[in-house]
């Protein structure tokens, strides 16, 4: 079981890197509000799981964890988790104000997640309470009443995320987000019964994966979703459309940018390699890297990506 668990943890990491790549790479292309929240999301998973990783380790130690630092850890995990619903509610404003249609769905998410923050922070408080000796409430933390209003909750308000990263963004919005954003809703959709389904286990005292729960398969999953990012990276556009079809006088204007230089950024953003661009326009390769050379320093660009970003915008 061990070393199922190890494995787990390495897909997980590997995965929860490579999907914060992808989409930190998705930015640099597109201008869009929600991949800044996005890679939040990325970067609490793997917190959290690091948190869970840690504890798991403490508690196969001769002797257990110690009381000191398991309170702190389930502390730690219990904000982690009241982060990603407040930055769920980020998303949610944000979907609201790129949707298309105007309904009551973003404020019953709003005040679904905020629910559950406020139930991590009473939580917290409990605990919190219970160490310093004034533990009266403590007991409510441990009832199966308190954890079934936990998971209905959960449940509802990933539901009600899903539901509106499903729905169709502004035509603003860059054409790569909305399969993304679809994908994550989807997730978020197949996952939201996955707390009353574990708290059915637990209930019924059956078999489960010891430090291994149904969300970690969830944060898999929206890490796999991530990293599909970097599918978008690999088209050149929408339809077939290049990337940059001119760069904007005013983007000329503005860096000072030469007509044989706006030439060549046509062709970078069709693909074309150096020796490529060279043979298309009658030069030499040395002279190719020398206006692309140019075209980074005056767009202030440290990558092909980058630089027709700038262009563009």
């Amino acid at each position: 079981m061990q070393h199922f668990l190890l494995a787990f943890y390495i897909l997980f990491f590997a995965t929860g890197f490579m999907g914060g790549a992808a989409l930190y790479m998705l930015g640099l292309r597109v201008h869009s509000k929600l991949i800044r929240p996005l890679l939040a999301f990325q970067l609490l998973f793997m917190l959290g799981l690091g948190i869970v990783v840690v504890y798991y380790y403490l508690e196969t130690l001769p002797g257990g964890i110690n009381p000191a630092i398991k309170l702190p850890l389930a502390i730690g995990m219990t904000l982690i988790n009241a982060s990603l619903y407040a930055v769920a509610i980020r998303l949610i404003r944000l979907l609201a104000s790129t949707g298309t249609r105007r309904t009551a769905l973003p404020k019953i998410a709003e005040v679904l997640s905020a629910l559950v923050i406020a139930k991590s922070l009473a939580n917290i408080a409990i605990h919190t309470a219970h160490a310093l000796g004034y533990g009266g409430l403590a007991n409510l933390t441990v009832s199966k009443g308190w954890s079934l209003a936990g998971f209905v909750l959960s449940g509802l308000a990933i539901g009600a995320f899903g539901l509106m990263a499903h729905r169709k963004l502004h035509p603003q919005e860059p054409p790569a987000m909305q399969p993304l954003m679809k994908a994550y809703g989807l997730c978020a959709l197949v996952f939201a019964p996955m707390g009353l389904v574990e708290f059915v286990v637990e209930s019924a005292d059956l078999s489960w994966l010891p430090s291994l729960s149904l969300d970690h398969f969830f944060y898999l999953a929206w890490n796999l979703v991530s990293m599909s990012a970097a599918v978008r990276l690999l088209k050149p556009s929408e339809g077939g459309v290049p990337l940059l079809e001119a760069v904007p006088e005013e983007r000329i204007r503005s860096l000072g940018i030469s007509g044989r230089e706006a030439e060549m950024a046509v062709l970078i953003a069709r693909g074309l390699a150096n020796k490529e661009i060279a043979a298309e326009l009658g030069i030499s390769p040395a002279t190719v890297r020398t206006h692309i050379y140019n075209l980074y320093q005056k767009a202030g660009a440290r990558s092909r990506v980058e630089l027709l970003n700038k262009l563009r915008s």
